[in-house]
């Protein structure tokens, strides 16, 4: 289960990540050492609250009174940064207990990180902080920053050179180590971070609270995060819905997507890592978009930064090479972006300034527009103009590194900027620094690569498409009969589950449960040949494997002798399977076969999965997963994401499915399984047939596992 939601994390975290006064403990004169640094660090940058080093050994500490103890501060504190070992963290907290000190930070390692003794020590913390109702962020964490309150309770080195550019970024990371890496990369790139908070082990406030204060933080521009697991899938879940409520993009790198990368990550934190694919779903649901690498986060967190966005997917190439045009023109559709079609007028115009380009989407200017400027100028002027388009990436290549064209170029591609202030101008360039800064206060957002510069755009327009639609609208459970799910059930047969599914509106052939193989015949001429038979015992969910099933019999003596080799086989190879009769069942013509599971994941819940396929849904590996419940919209949208979804759609002249009634299955058994989560662990029905347009679905085998009694809460 995960961490109950405190009653107002938010408010509470104030005294933390904005105080108004610190207290240092472990404060050290050198200001390179861990103590030192955040002393030196909130003097330079201009911290306006009170400051107390606290250090036994010394009467002063970096030309400030220095303090024995926390109890002799004698005056109010919102926060203790402690810069002490593990074995004196315990006495420190129950010092900042006694003084009524609210919030701690606590750099040291030796917790949870490094074992069972670490982990008891790390409780003992605890115990006595949430005895006072003290927030610990740490242990075993880089602290945080706070750039407008001009707190900087951090050792990190990114700011040894001095107070980096103001910014509205956001950064929460779980890793110290990858987080200071990302904001010396962050300065370098000219991003300004407003806010920083390190988690580390978070034995007490985690990644999922800090984002949703940041995301309650006017100056916050864009939410950067980097997950290895989750504790508290509420504070994950609140913190993603504020940020979507506020217009917040999100940018998250969550690693561990591999079964090494899962390994790596519990070995170096003590966060709980889910399924990737849960993640996924997470991310999908409320916008987040999840980068694969630090230059992605990079990129994308500039990008962003700007606060100019495409109003849609139309995009104009232009490139003084026809090789990397086509390149860019490749990006593009991989993007899920669209090539905007170049206006007949607009194509005269740019023949006439220069003769041979290439005026199609990808535009190419050819090389002559380089040893001219003016040309390139007036050909950019050109494409602008007009609402054909809804960003314009330019690919100079290595133009801008030389000295007799840098000049020139900056200036042209400056005014042009000035002229069209409102538009999305980005450019491919290699250039120094200093021109690439040129080029960014002109207007332009500045890639090397132009791979780099459409995987941005690509996130831009999302963000836009995402920011138009509505926010959800409250989910209202449909009603399911009363004792739908028996208490205490250990186990259900395929018969069992399927009254489930049918009291929930998914229908189930025409079927009858015999025990001997004269019923069984008679059962099968009642229903009409052919049909088909099925062993019934929740001890064997894959029956096919022990020749359970039998498919497309025509006569009584073959379904007859059907169960008896079944019943032969399974008293054989399974002795101590509970039987409880044999299923006669109408073949089902026609259709697509696809699977819908919800299962029950440790830290997010249940999550429904759908995908086509039935049985050989594990070959094509083509799922979609959200968590649950889902609406009948949100389950089209699932439906919709496959990329064997045609085949659902009347793929070449076969007859459309159902996807209304597909979308109401998917739907009520995502409901099902939030109604019932207590009870029910597991669904799958597979094969699930989608037949043709106004006649429904059909659940020809269903799957139920309840919740085990030592799970349940």
């Amino acid at each position: 289960m995960t961490d109950p939601v405190s009653p107002d994390p938010l408010a509470s975290l104030d005294t933390l990540l904005a105080p108004r006064s610190i207290a240092i403990v472990g404060a050290s004169n050198d200001w390179r050492r861990f103590g030192g640094r955040p002393l030196h660090y909130m003097r330079e940058f201009g911290y306006r609250g009170a400051l107390y080093p606290v250090n036994p050994g010394r009467a002063e500490v970096q030309g400030m009174k220095a303090y024995p103890d926390i109890k002799a501060i004698g005056a109010p504190v919102d926060c203790a940064l402690l810069s002490i070992t593990a074995e004196d963290t315990l006495q420190s907290i129950r010092d900042c207990a006694e003084a009524g000190v609210r919030s701690a930070v606590i750099f040291g390692a030796g917790f949870a990180e490094v074992g069972d003794e670490g982990a008891a020590r790390q409780q003992e913390v605890m115990t006595v902080a949430r005895a006072h109702g003290m927030r610990v962020l740490g242990p075993n964490c880089m602290g945080l920053v706070n750039a407008r309150a001009g707190v900087y309770s951090t050792f990190a080195s990114a700011y040894e050179e001095g107070l980096p550019p103001a910014g509205g970024v956001g950064v929460a990371t779980q890793s110290g180590g990858y987080g200071g890496y990302l904001l010396k990369h962050c300065f370098m790139r000219g991003l300004g971070v407003s806010h920083f908070v390190a988690t580390g082990n978070e034995a007490d406030v985690d990644v999922g609270e800090v984002l949703a204060w940041m995301a309650q933080q006017d100056e916050v521009q864009v939410l950067l995060g980097y997950l290895e697991g989750v504790r508290s899938a509420p504070n994950l879940v609140r913190a993603l819905e504020t940020a979507r409520r506020n217009r917040k993009p999100v940018v998250m790198m969550k690693v561990g997507r591999t079964p090494e990368g899962r390994v790596a990550a519990a070995s170096h934190t003590a966060s709980l890592t889910g399924e990737d694919a849960v993640y996924d779903a997470l991310f999908r649901e409320y916008g987040v978009w999840r980068a694969r690498t630090t230059d992605e986060l990079l990129d994308v967190a500039y990008a962003v930064s700007r606060g100019k966005r495409p109003k849609g997917p139309r995009t104009a190439l232009i490139s003084i090479s026809g090789g990397v045009g086509v390149q860019m023109a490749d990006f593009i559709s991989d993007a899920g972006l669209e090539l905007g079609k170049v206006p007949e007028a607009t194509k005269a115009q740019l023949r006439e300034i220069v003769p041979y380009c290439s005026p199609s989407n990808p535009i190419d200017m050819t090389g002559l527009v380089t040893a001219n400027h003016e040309l390139l100028g007036l050909a950019l002027e050109r494409v602008l103009e007009g609402d054909a388009f809804d960003a314009i990436i330019l690919f100079l290549g290595i133009v801008g590194m030389a000295p007799t064209m840098a000049v020139p170029l900056t200036r042209i591609l400056s005014e042009v900027c000035a002229h069209h202030p409102d538009r999305l101008l980005m450019l491919s360039v290699t250039t120094p620094p200093d021109l690439r800064a040129t080029y960014d206060q002109a207007g332009f957002l500045v890639y090397e690569d132009p791979s780099r510069a459409v995987s941005a755009l690509a996130a831009l327009h999302h963000f836009e498409q995402l920011f138009r639609r509505p926010l959800p609208s409250v989910r209202q459970p449909p009603a399911f009969p009363a004792g739908l799910v028996p208490a205490g059930a250990s186990s259900f047969n395929e018969v069992e589950a399927k009254g489930i599914l049918a009291a929930c509106g998914i229908r189930t052939p025409k079927e009858t449960v015999t025990r001997a193989p004269d019923t069984a015949a008679a059962a099968a001429r009642e229903i009409g040949f052919p049909v088909a038979v099925k062993v019934v015992s929740a001890d064997i969910p894959h029956k096919t494997e022990y020749g359970g099933v039998a498919l497309g019999l025509g006569d009584g003596e073959a379904v007859a002798a059907a169960v008896r080799r079944m019943d032969e086989r399974i008293r054989r190879e399974l002795p101590d399977a509970r039987i409880d009769g044999y299923l006669v069942s109408e073949m089902v013509k026609g259709g697509t076969e696809c699977i819908l599971g919800v299962a029950r994941d440790a830290t997010f819940g249940p999550v429904v999965t759908f995908g086509l396929g039935g049985v050989t849904v594990e070959l094509l590996r083509d799922v979609v997963s959200r968590l649950a419940p889902v609406s009948e919209e949100e389950a089209r949208e699932m439906v919709s994401e496959l990329r064997t979804s045609p085949l659902l759609f009347g793929w070449r002249g076969a007859p459309a499915g159902d996807t209304d009634a597909l979308a109401r299955a998917i739907s009520a058994l995502s409901h099902l399984a939030v109604a019932e989560q207590g009870r029910i662990a597991e669904i799958e029905v597979n094969p699930l047939v989608v037949l043709p347009q106004g006649q429904g679905v059909v659940a020809l085998d269903a799957v139920i596992h309840p919740v085990k009694k030592e799970f349940v809460q």
